[in-house]
C-alpha cells in the first residue's frame, strides 16, 4: 500500500512539474516572438529616417546644382529603400502595391539623372508623402520636418 501512495504521489509531482515547465516554455517564446516584433519595428525606424533626411538633403543637392552629390545619395538610398522597406511592404500590402510606390522612387532617380529640377521637386515630395503613407502599415511611427 506505502509503495503505491509513493508512485502516486512521485507520479502527481512529476506531472505539475512538466505542467509548470510547458508554462514557462509558451511564455519564453511569446517573449521571444514580441523581442522579434520590437527588433522589426525598431529595425525600419533607420530607414524611414534615412530617406526622409536623404531626401531633404538631395533638395539641397539640386537647388546647389550638385547632381553627383544628389544621384550618390539618391542610390544609397535607393539600395535602403529596396533592402530594408520594400520587402515588408510587399509581404503587408503585396506586390502591386509596393511595385506603385518603387516606381515613384525609380521616376526619382531618372529626374535626377536628367537634371529635372522641378520634377526632381515634384518626386521628392510624392516619396516623401508615400513613406508617410506606408510607415503605419509597417508599424512605424515617423516624424518628418520638411
Amino acid at each position: 500500500m506505502r509503495k503505491k501512495l509513493f508512485i502516486a504521489i512521485m507520479g502527481t509531482l512529476l506531472t505539475l512539474s512538466l505542467a509548470g515547465c510547458g508554462d514557462a516554455l509558451n511564455n519564453s517564446r511569446n517573449d521571444i516572438q514580441s523581442q522579434k516584433t520590437s527588433y522589426t519595428k525598431r529595425s525600419l525606424t533607420a530607414p524611414f529616417s534615412d530617406l526622409l533626411y536623404g531626401f531633404s538633403a538631395i533638395e539641397k543637392y539640386v537647388a546647389n546644382g550638385d547632381y553627383g552629390a544628389a544621384t550618390t545619395l539618391s542610390n544609397n538610398l535607393y539600395d535602403e529603400f529596396h533592402d530594408a522597406i520594400l520587402p515588408p511592404l510587399r509581404a503587408k500590402k503585396g506586390k502591386a502595391y509596393a511595385e506603385r510606390i518603387d516606381k515613384n522612387y525609380d521616376e526619382l532617380q531618372v529626374a535626377i539623372s536628367k537634371k529635372d529640377k522641378s520634377k526632381v521637386t515634384e518626386l521628392i515630395k510624392e516619396n516623401r508623402d508615400s513613406l508617410k503613407t506606408i510607415a503605419p502599415i509597417l508599424g512605424v511611427s515617423v516624424i518628418s520636418s520638411e
